[in-house]
């Protein structure tokens, strides 16, 4: 199975298996609308999840995932998810851990990684004057190497499902 990562500037941030970030997003959706139907989440359910994000989204969507993180962590993990036990304990199937007490512990390197992404695609700018977008990316060289030199342009035009899921 494939593998996902965060992209920014000059590192990818390995997440795990394309189940598993997909469902960070199944959960990001569900439980944010739930949790504050009010707020626009689409910079990381459409521009994150899809896209990638622009230099000028960066703080405001770091400042998003830290309020996900907290609706996380008011969810029990096993209520949370319908974890499916033919993909648990299989790392090729899936690198979570559902034996955490909330969703925000499964997806504590989630947050931590998103962030490392971030200052990544920051610190590439000052370095080179250069943004690298974060974006969620195929992590593996072959599939990277397809992506990477994508024009932006693609990802802006793209509808359904994003090219880390193709």
């Amino acid at each position: 199975m494939r593998k996902i990562g965060f992209d920014g500037g000059h590192s990818i941030y390995e997440l795990g298996t394309s189940s598993d970030v997909q469902l960070f997003f199944d959960c990001l959706n569900a439980y944010t609308k739930q949790a504050n139907h009010k707020q626009d989440w689409s910079l990381l359910t459409d521009r994150l999840y899809r896209r990638y994000l622009r230099r000028e989204e960066l703080e405001s969507a770091l400042a998003l995932m830290a309020k996900v993180r907290e609706i996380f962590a008011q969810l029990p993990t096993q209520t949370a998810v319908d974890w499916k036990p033919h993909m648990l304990g299989d790392t090729e199937k899936s690198w979570l851990n559902p034996d955490q007490p909330t969703l925000a512990d499964v997806f504590s390197e989630y947050f931590e990684k998103f962030a490392r992404a971030c200052g990544s695609a920051e610190s590439f700018v000052e370095a080179f004057n250069i943004y690298q977008p974060v974006r969620v990316v195929i992590s593996d060289l072959a599939g990277f190497a397809r992506d990477k030199n994508k024009p932006l342009a693609e990802y802006d035009a793209l509808e359904g499902k994003p090219f880390w899921l193709q």
